[in-house]
């Protein structure tokens, strides 16, 4: 018989759930009603199976039991037939299908208990026709009323039961070969009918789970529809707060980042021991490693959201490559590697930022997956543009995976996704910036022998060049000649903070600090006169440091004093205002070439 579907916390049995009085799901109502709309042939089917047993049994030895028991299992069936009379004739009923749960499970397990008690007024073992009937009987309703009732959670469990354990109980009570063989069978059958009712159970759930979803889902898109306007500035506003999102954790992450990198080139620049320079060199190089990574996720973010716009500029191809290849020559070293850089002093133009992402994860890509041998960074001339190639001897990439190795999480050899071989996210950054910048990417490799990537760059004009040629002028002058600088610090990040003013004390420099505007303004109420003003770019949830420097500037009378804004931001709102203000930017980790090209700049400009 077919029986409710109520949620699984129903408690075991029929006592259980009635005692609970649980409310009913949408799913189980719906079974309820499909149940009771195919009680006609569910009671046909019934009755034919209660009186296959009753002919069988009704002229042997136990026949005067079988006959009393086929009376009391006919008005069970009446009963159940009742229920659906009166479903049909009173559209109260049908008005409140909650009212006739109960009745119908009751009626169910009544006749799985009734069935039971067959095998148990069968006192004599009747001929193998009689006792192949009554076991298929038996299995056929057992197996189709546990399905059935598979979602009442341990209901199903005490109607298979009901219905087969007092039948196997009889096989074995019996003892012969035969019934040996149909308890062990019927047993099997038992286990497999309720494995198979709890796999119904669940998929009978996440069918309508998936309804809902997809309900759900028609709902919105009608809303859509109607509303497609509003719909795409919906959208728009959440690609901006993912933006929002991801640049505060880029901003967060880089915090700590910034402090260690800058007290490690503290640590090397006071330190006479040569392991503690070695050691000191190796953490800003894990840091400039973590960075790395955190860039990667932004970048490929910021690049499919369509807000990440190049900062063209001129700058020479040379310095950006050894800047680039610092951070790994100690991982080259300790596996053994030569990184060798053979490329001409060459000025181009690019995003000096952007490229040197797309170099540092060619380079660090070629080193991880490089056992002996080298990686090379060669260029030449070819149609009017700079070709930089990064060529490795390491474990090669078949043919049919060349396309694979720009898409993200794609490792060639790292089945086992082993972190010590990447996130699988370099490549695929080095892509997206590939085609912001066109670069016209390209790779070649064969497998055992190791791979090439290669780069187009645009030459920079005559005037680029020029200005490349001045900057390095300006930086190249002796550092020694900078350290008597005053500079006011401006940064809410303590950690950040502590370790710039002790990387700047440590090339002798005259430095303040404050942790905001009202603090900086409270410094030079003392009396001290900075020469330049180093500024974080968010000092608060609504304060900018570019209102911070103007508020500065306007308290010394200098409209001209030269700043700069430091910042863990690499977009947003911010980061343009900065930009449009004509404010030289670096964003952290600061490397300190990139802080001492600044302040040498400035005393250039005779500050």
């Amino acid at each position: 018989m077919s029986s409710p579907a109520p949620e699984p916390e129903t408690a075991s049995g029929v006592r259980g759930f009635i005692a609970s009085r649980m409310a009913f799901s949408e799913l189980q109502l719906q079974q309820l009603e499909q149940m009771i709309r195919s009680t006609p042939w569910a009671w046909i089917l019934a009755a034919m199976a209660g009186f296959l047993c009753y002919i069988e049994y009704a002229d042997g030895p136990d026949g005067q039991r079988v006959r009393v028991w086929f009376v009391v299992y006919c008005v069970i069936v009446a009963v159940r037939m009742g229920i659906w009379l009166a479903w049909v004739f009173r559209p109260a009923l049908r008005a409140n299908l909650p009212a006739l749960m109960l009745p119908v499970i009751a009626v169910t397990q009544l006749m799985a208990f009734s069935l039971g008690a067959l095998s148990v007024l069968l006192r004599h073992d009747g001929p193998a026709q009689a006792e192949a009937i009554l076991h298929i009987t038996m299995v056929t309703v057992s197996l189709g009323g546990a399905i059935r009732m598979a979602t009442i959670g341990r209901a199903s469990y005490v109607y298979v039961a009901f219905i087969l354990g007092p039948l196997v109980l009889r096989d074995m009570w019996f003892g012969g070969s035969y019934q040996m063989a149909m308890a062990s069978i019927v047993s099997l059958i038992g286990v497999y009918t309720l494995l198979s009712a709890r796999l119904l159970s669940s998929a009978l759930h996440e069918i309508q789970a998936q309804r809902k979803r997809n309900a759900e889902l028609v709902i919105a898109l009608s809303a859509e529809n109607e509303r497609s306007s509003a719909a795409r500035r919906t959208a728009e506003e959440a690609v901006a707060a993912r933006m929002r999102f991801f640049a505060s954790a880029n901003h967060d992450l880089r915090q700590p980042l910034n402090a260690m990198a800058l007290l490690a080139q503290t640590v090397h620049n006071v330190s006479t021991e040569r392991h503690v320079k070695e050691m000191s060199e190796q953490l800003v190089a894990c840091a400039d490693g973590m960075t790395d990574v955190v860039d990667d996720l932004l970048d490929i973010t910021r690049a499919d959201a369509g807000s990440l716009s190049p900062q063209w500029s001129s700058f020479a191809i040379d310095e950006l490559l050894a800047e680039c290849c610092r951070p790994h020559q100690a991982v080259a070293l300790a596996k053994g590697l030569r990184l060798d850089i053979d490329a001409g002093h060459v000025a181009v133009r690019s995003d000096r930022a952007l490229l040197a992402r797309v170099v540092t994860n060619l380079v660090a890509n070629a080193i991880r997956y490089t056992r002996e041998g080298q990686v090379r960074i060669g260029s030449r001339m070819a149609d009017g543009r700079l070709r930089l190639s990064i060529e490795d001897t390491g474990i090669g990439i078949a043919a049919e995976h060349l396309p694979q190795v720009f898409e993200e999480f794609f490792q060639v050899d790292n089945p086992a996704r082993d972190r010590r071989l990447g996130y699988g996210l370099g490549l695929a950054t080095v892509k997206r910036l590939s085609e912001l910048l066109d670069l016209r990417v390209t790779a070649h490799s064969v497998p055992g022998q190791g791979s090439v990537f290669e780069l187009q760059l645009p030459l920079a004009d005559a005037a680029g060049s020029e200005r490349v040629h001045e900057a390095e002028r300006s930086a190249a002058s002796p550092s020694t000649t900078a350290l008597a600088m005053r500079i006011l610090l401006v940064d809410d990040d303590q950690s950040s903070l502590q370790a710039l003013c002790g990387l700047l004390t440590s090339w002798g420099m005259d430095v303040r600090s404050a942790s905001d505007v009202q603090g900086a303004l409270g410094v030079l109420q003392t009396g001290f006169q900075p020469q330049t003003l180093v500024v974080d770019l968010r000092l608060g949830p609504q304060v900018s440091g570019i209102q911070a420097i103007e508020d500065l500037r306007l308290a010394l009378g200098d409209a001209e004093l030269p700043a700069l804004i430091v910042t863990g931001d690499v977009g947003g709102d911010y980061l343009d205002a900065a930009r449009a203000a004509g404010l030289p930017v670096i964003v952290k980790p600061v490397r300190p070439s990139h802080l001492r090209a600044f302040l040498g700049h400035v005393q250039a400009l005779g500050r």
